[in-house]
């Protein structure tokens, strides 16, 4: 037999597979999730790259429950992230960005155990995807709180340290399957000659300097003053490790955060002064990115509260994040804490 090159990289599915002999009682069940997650995504990979050909581009007609206007790519990756899970007997439910109630699955008879709730954003980004920029997937996982099958909002509305696995898919000039189980994050690349993720990015760390400031910096004057002083900081300050940092924003929550996963530093979108709201979604953006970040042994936090401990109390509620290395995460958290004290 010819030597094929298959000892030589993890798949995604014998990656799965290894991490589950590690545990002799595992059913393989929360494996399922993440697989068909990683399927689903290869899905939307498709439309994306083919999405100039497909008549997909461009504007639904219609807006979310956000109020904001639906691309036509952001039906279709929702459509096709609900497909994948709603036959699953060990899936309780889901809910996304794109609609305003959740979905509860009922129980299957051949069902035993845990059962899970995915939250996911189907498509971020994607009023960028007309200019070729990098969109994503992003996914949250919850058991059921306290098992069994008679799901609830609160099973919904649970904290992200609670979070059993969260990750996304960027879908860029190659795409990629970034995720955490609660043990590091790991990182498949997307083999189009093989039709397989492989893993490229084992244990991914994020690298402590501030190689990037990425911010929507058009929104400055409307950022409170430790913000702003914190962002002047880094961009303008007189600190020498910062003398390597340049502003970097691209508006597509997956891309920046996946660039400053990779190359270190800091993104964040900040409250409005006046109105004290921020712009991205807890369940479907802050908390699972939040965890990957923590899990890479970096930081998430509003300035006042650790993302991971907020507890939800609705479906689309907004907070104001910061994403980076610890060093410039408690930065922010003291300047924060010094202007609360005046």
């Amino acid at each position: 037999m010819p030597d094929l090159g298959w000892n030589d990289f993890d798949t995604l599915e014998s990656y799965i597979a290894n991490e589950q002999r590690k545990y002799p009682e595992s059913r393989g069940i929360f494996a399922d999730v993440v697989r068909r997650i990683g399927i689903a995504s290869k899905v939307v990979a498709v439309k994306v790259q083919k999405a100039g050909l497909l008549d997909v581009l461009g504007s639904h007609g219609a807006h979310n429950v956000q109020g904001e206007e639906q691309q036509k790519l952001d039906v279709i990756a929702n459509e096709i992230m609900k497909a994948t899970f709603e036959w699953m007997p060990l899936v309780a439910g889901i809910a996304t960005e794109e609609e305003e109630d959740y979905t509860v699955y009922p129980p299957k008879p051949e069902n035993e155990g845990d059962r899970y709730i995915i939250l996911f954003d189907p498509l971020d980004g994607s009023s960028n995807i007309d200019a070729n920029v990098s969109v994503g997937t992003i996914f949250s996982i919850h058991r059921v709180e306290g098992g069994g099958y008679r799901t609830k909002l609160s099973d919904f509305l649970q904290p992200g340290k609670s979070q059993v696995a969260a990750g996304y898919v960027i879908y860029g000039s190659s795409t990629m399957f970034v995720f955490s189980t609660g043990f590091g994050v790991h990182g498949f690349t997307l083999d189009p000659e093989i039709g397989e993720y492989v893993l490229s990015h084992e244990n991914i760390r994020v690298p402590d300097q501030c190689t990037c400031f990425s911010a929507n910096e058009a929104n400055y004057k409307k950022w409170d003053e430790p913000t702003q002083r914190f962002a002047d900081h880094l961009r303008y300050g007189d600190d020498e490790i910062y003398e390597i940092t340049t502003s970097r924003y691209i508006g597509s929550l997956v891309a920046d955060f996946h660039r400053n996963l990779l190359h270190g530093g800091v993104f964040m979108y900040p409250a409005d002064a006046q109105t004290g709201k921020g712009k991205l979604r807890l369940l479907y953006e802050c908390a699972p990115m939040a965890m990957l970040m923590e899990q890479a042994g970096g930081m998430a936090t509003t300035g006042r509260e650790r993302i991971m401990d907020i507890v939800p109390t609705e479906l689309h509620q907004r907070v104001p994040v910061a994403f980076g290395a610890v060093r410039e995460m408690e930065m922010y958290e003291g300047m924060v804490a010094e202007a609360d004290e005046q």
